[in-house]
């Protein structure tokens, strides 16, 4: 029996740089803008290498290239903010990754607790402090303690073979808005069978972008699916507490740091959007409903505008309530006159300084759409029981 050739055991190949950015590409993770301050200025840098690390406690890493101004800035600080950005963030992620001069030109932002600036519209802010650093070839790599950690509503960017884009299940951020808003604002009990094309035509898009905008918002329980269609239905009554919950939350909030606190402009502004309310009711009955609608939205937001917070304005924004509020309205619906009282307890508890009387005006406030509705429903059962 003849012996085998012996087999030379070659050493493993090195993997070259261009072929791991090449398959490394094929692995798409999310886009963030890392931020910090050092003697006054600020640095930013996109990065998309930032990975949870533990969560007990709340940790994450984040790895910079080390000869970039932000990493020096993050190392010296030993402080920095991760800002998740939006799918349609693209420009954004660009910037910072660039070099032009001053990154935070044109660009809203707030600061946070370590003084790191915060990126209005981004989908999540981390706020974290630096526990270890280590030196890994060209890049530090950053492991840090998250102090502060704050989502929005939003899907993200992604990063895939050297792209920025968005996840392929995600509606595109504008056509998702505007759909919703429309579904929102159809203001009826009465389902209606959505025209996809049509909205595609007028909208200026493809029939599958509003596809996966209907999508989404199936999930969020806005409008439904039946055989294929999407048809606008009534919102259903938890969908309508939950806003109100969050509606509730962010308000209640913006009283307890600004009752007492604003100016006397600030309150005349408060009482003059206030009394705007009041012309779109007569005789116990919304004589207009958008009109009444839009008019609330500029007197609640203004209210949470005195928070001073770009980021808290955007996020009640988000919530979508002009529409809702529609929603949650019948056309012939009858203004209860708890919702105008309301607004006048809210104003004269800015104008004494009582932030008690505001929060219990925003409490009671907060109750007034799902009652409405119950007391139309009911309306509606009974002259149909007298047909």
């Amino acid at each position: 029996m003849a012996t085998p050739s012996p087999v030379t055991q070659a050493g493993p190949r090195v993997v070259t740089s261009r072929e791991f950015r090449d398959v490394i590409g094929r692995f798409a993770t999310g886009v963030t803008v890392i931020t910090t301050v050092r003697d006054g200025i600020r640095y930013g840098s996109t990065a998309s290498a930032v990975s949870s690390l533990t969560d007990d406690p709340p940790m994450l890493l984040t790895c910079l290239n080390r000869n970039s101004a932000t990493a020096a800035a993050v190392r010296d600080s030993g402080a920095f903010a991760v800002n998740v950005l939006a799918e349609d963030h693209v420009d954004l992620a660009t910037r910072f990754a660039s070099r032009v001069p001053d990154k935070y030109d044109g660009v809203p932002t707030e600061t946070a607790s370590n003084g790191s600036p915060l990126l209005v519209g981004a989908i999540a802010h981390l706020i974290c402090r630096v526990a270890e650093q280590v030196e890994a070839g060209t890049h530090y790599v950053f492991l840090a303690h998250v102090e502060e950690a704050t989502s929005y509503p939003g899907h993200p960017l992604a990063y895939f073979r050297g792209r920025f884009g968005r996840m392929q299940t995600a509606p595109e951020a504008s056509v998702l808005r505007e759909v919703r808003a429309r579904a929102l604002d159809a203001g009826s009990d009465l389902e209606e069978i959505i025209d996809t094309g049509r909205w595609a035509e007028q909208l200026g898009v493809e029939a599958n972008v509003i596809h996966r905008a209907l999508v989404a918002l199936a999930d969020e329980g806005l409008i439904r699916r039946d055989k294929g269609n999407y048809l606008i239905a009534p919102v259903p009554d938890s969908i309508i507490d939950e806003v109100y919950k969050a509606k509730l939350a962010i308000e209640i909030g913006v009283a307890e740091q600004t009752v007492g606190k604003v100016t006397s402009g600030q309150k005349a502004r408060l009482r003059e959007l206030m009394e705007d309310t009041i012309g779109f009711v007569q005789n116990g009955r919304f004589t207009d409903p958008e009109g009444w609608v839009r008019a609330n939205e500029r007197f609640h937001e203004y209210m949470v505008e005195l928070a001073g917070s770009a980021i808290l304005l955007d996020t009640y924004r988000r919530l979508g309530l002009p529409g809702l509020n529609l929603r949650a309205l019948d056309r012939g619906s009858y203004a209860s006159s708890s919702l105008l009282d309301d607004h006048l307890e809210l104003v004269e508890g800015y104008e004494t300084g009582d932030v008690a009387r505001v929060v219990a005006a925003l409490r009671n406030h907060a109750q007034r759409p799902l009652e409405m509705r119950r007391q139309d429903q009911l309306r509606r059962g009974a002259n149909a029981g007298m047909a």
